[in-house]
């Protein structure tokens, strides 16, 4: 009777209480789960905005060689500008 039901009730609330408890330990490995990959992805993206700053260097060290050679051509067409005006004047003198 009695005794019966309330042992069978007892049995139910300890399926239930593990149950629970198997539940809780899977949310809590759903939890660790997430926030790996949450640090994953910080680190995904840390990684993405060095490279893109790493980019942007290289593009300015382009950019700056790109002016240091424009800037060198003109010092060499001047050269070559001075240089023929040295041999008019060395010219004349032989002359």
């Amino acid at each position: 009777g009695a005794v019966v039901a309330i042992g069978e009730i007892a049995e139910i609330i300890t399926s239930i209480n593990d149950y629970q408890n198997t539940i809780a330990a899977a949310v809590e490995e759903q939890t660790a789960t997430t926030n790996e990959m949450s640090r994953n992805v910080a680190e995904a993206s840390t990684g993405s905005g060095e490279i893109a700053a790493n980019i942007s260097g290289v593009s300015a060290a382009a950019e700056s060689t790109t002016e240091a050679l424009a800037q060198t051509r003109t010092a060499v067409d001047e050269l070559a500008r001075l240089a023929g005006s040295l041999r008019t004047t060395v010219g004349q003198f032989k002359a």
